[in-house]
This record gives structure tokens, C-alpha cells and sequence, in this order.
């Protein structure tokens, strides 16, 4: 393997989908919620991301064999069709070429899916924890919709690995995006945050399927 590729299960027929992306990371927050979401939207798996650039383990199953990581990636039709992107690997965070790449393998897939907005959900470290929902996105257009809908801006911060970096390129492959980070008590898996990022993203996303213009149409 040289290079980042994704083997194809199916294509899916998806009319302007929306990406979802959650990986593992402070608090597990965005796994934990693309793992929901799949479930809630009876999503199912039409492709697999593998990547050189992925750190060099395998996951062992329970029958002993082993699996290399992968981002795997979930079709779902609802009012607003969804990809729903997931998985267990990732670049080491000093691979900055790796994120780069992994990236803009992600982006380009999806796009060619027809996915012109791409939502990313994370967890924040914070210090004191409430209810608040944070946003950051491509545009301040973008933003203003997330606040409409009860978020709150994230602002001068910076953010590190890949559902940041996913936003910090969108626009350089055409697309839009949002940003949605949820404070976190710990640096595990924090459901409580989850189920917060969780209950926000579903009003977003009931907010674009009773407004096609929505936030990105």
C-alpha cells in the first residue's frame, strides 16, 4: 500500500448528502456520536479508507485475527441523505504530510459522492464544563445558522487533528463546513458530551430538512 485508497463496497444513490465525521479523539466524542448516528439511521457500510500514513498497529479480534485500522464509510437516506464517515486510525500527530493526505483522500471521495457540506463533530477541553455547544465552520454565514439553532461560537482557538484539519481544507476542494465541539470533563470517553454534540447535530440537521437552502444546499 503507497498510497490512501478506499475500497468500495457499493455506490450508494445519495441525492446532495451531507458528510458526518467523527473520529476517536478528547472524550471520544465524535466516534462515539457517528456510532449513534449510523445506528439511529439504520446507516450501512459502503466503503473503507486504508492509509500507509495510518500508525502502524493492527486491532486484534476475538477469534485472534488481526485488522489493520481503517475510517469506514456509512450511506443513509432520510430527509437529507447522510455519509457517515467513522473508524479507529489515524496518523501519529507529528505526520503532518499524513493528515494532509488522509485528508484530502476523504474530501475528493466524498465530493465525487456529492457531498458538498461536511459536518465534523469533536470534544473541547475545557476547564468548567456546561451546556454549551461550540461551532466553528468555513464561512461566517455557515456560523451564524449554528448560533440560530443555539450554539456557541468557537472562537480564537486552535484546533489539532483531523476533523479540524478536514474544515481547514474544505473549501480548497469546493466544499462547506461546520465545526461542532462539545466541552469535555475528561479526556476519555465522556458520554455526556457525546450525547450533547449528539442532541445538536440532529437539530441541525432537522433544521436543513425543513430548509432545503439550509445551510448548504
Amino acid at each position: 500500500m503507497r498510497k490512501t485508497f478506499v475500497k468500495l463496497l457499493y455506490t450508494p444513490k445519495l441525492e446532495n448528502p451531507i458528510l458526518v465525521a467523527g473520529f476517536p479523539g478528547i472524550g471520544d466524542v465524535g466516534v462515539t456520536v457517528a456510532k449513534m448516528l449510523v445506528e439511529f439511521s439504520q446507516a450501512t457500510l459502503f466503503g473503507s479508507l486504508f492509509s500507509p500514513n495510518f500508525q502502524d498497529f493492527v486491532f486484534i479480534d476475538k477469534n485472534g485475527v488481526c485488522h489493520p485500522p481503517k475510517y469506514e464509510f456509512y450511506a443513509a437516506k432520510r430527509d437529507r441523505d447522510l455519509i457517515i464517515l467513522t473508524g479507529n486510525g489515524a496518523p501519529s500527530l507529528e505526520d503532518i504530510y499524513g493528515h494532509f493526505e488522509v485528508c484530502g483522500a476523504i474530501l475528493d471521495f466524498v465530493k465525487k459522492n456529492g457531498c458538498r457540506l461536511i459536518i465534523a463533530v469533536d470534544g473541547a477541553p475545557a476547564s468548567a464544563v456546561d451546556d454549551r455547544v461550540f461551532v466553528s465552520g468555513t464561512s461566517e454565514d455557515i456560523i451564524s445558522k449554528c448560533v440560530e439553532v443555539g450554539a456557541t461560537i468557537y472562537s480564537n482557538k486552535i484546533a489539532i487533528g483531523l476533523p479540524g484539519l478536514l474544515l481547514g481544507l474544505a473549501k480548497k476542494h469546493g466544499l462547506e463546513g461546520v465545526y461542532i465541539l462539545a466541552p469535555v470533563s475528561s479526556i476519555e470517553r465522556d458520554r455526556k458530551a457525546a450525547f450533547k454534540a449528539y442532541k445538536f447535530l440532529m437539530a441541525i440537521l432537522k433544521s436543513l430538512s425543513e430548509d432545503n437552502a439550509g445551510l448548504h444546499s
